[in-house]
């Protein structure tokens, strides 16, 4: 029998969780040519402060994230059959089609975390949220490492969510 050193999986690294009220939002829109046609992204900036946090991070309670939500299409330079007029520019395309989670940041000033969303999705919650029926976002992040975490989840709620 010969001596191997098996390495061990590291352990799941513990998921920490942040509780915000939603306080305002701001909408953007940009859009820009690319060589192979236009792109454009819409953007809702959901401004919250936080008011519970697991396991308890007291120094951030009270403080501001911005949650960014965020939709993003492709038009291709097409000879699109369907389009009479000029400049001819193909469908629009998604990108991406299905939701893409990024970092939460947290810092002395608060926090902030951002989601692609697809297209129906986006424009969804952006309604539901500007006419003030969800009011509650959870997010599930990684245990930060110098004020970083890999985001795992968002829920948007009218209610808070219930503890378990």
């Amino acid at each position: 029998m010969t001596n191997r050193s098996r390495k061990r999986k590291a352990p799941p690294k513990p998921e920490h969780t942040l509780l915000a009220t939603v306080k305002s939002l701001t909408v953007s829109y940009y859009v820009r040519n690319d060589g192979d046609g236009v792109s454009d992204e819409a953007i809702t900036d959901v401004l919250c402060d936080i008011v519970a946090m697991t396991p308890n991070m007291s120094k951030y309670l009270g403080k501001e994230v911005i949650c960014s939500l965020i939709c993003s299409r492709q038009y291709g330079r097409a000879d699109d059959p369907d389009e009479k007029g000029w400049p001819r520019i193909g469908k629009g395309q998604a990108v991406p089609e299905r939701p893409f989670l990024l970092n939460m940041r947290l810092g002395k000033g608060g926090g902030l975390f951002s989601a692609y969303l697809p297209e129906a999705a986006y424009w969804a919650l952006q309604a539901d949220l500007k006419s003030g029926r969800l009011k509650f976002v959870e997010a599930a992040f990684i245990k930060p490492h110098h004020g970083y975490g890999d985001l795992t989840s968002v829920y948007f709620s009218e209610t808070p969510p219930e503890k378990p």
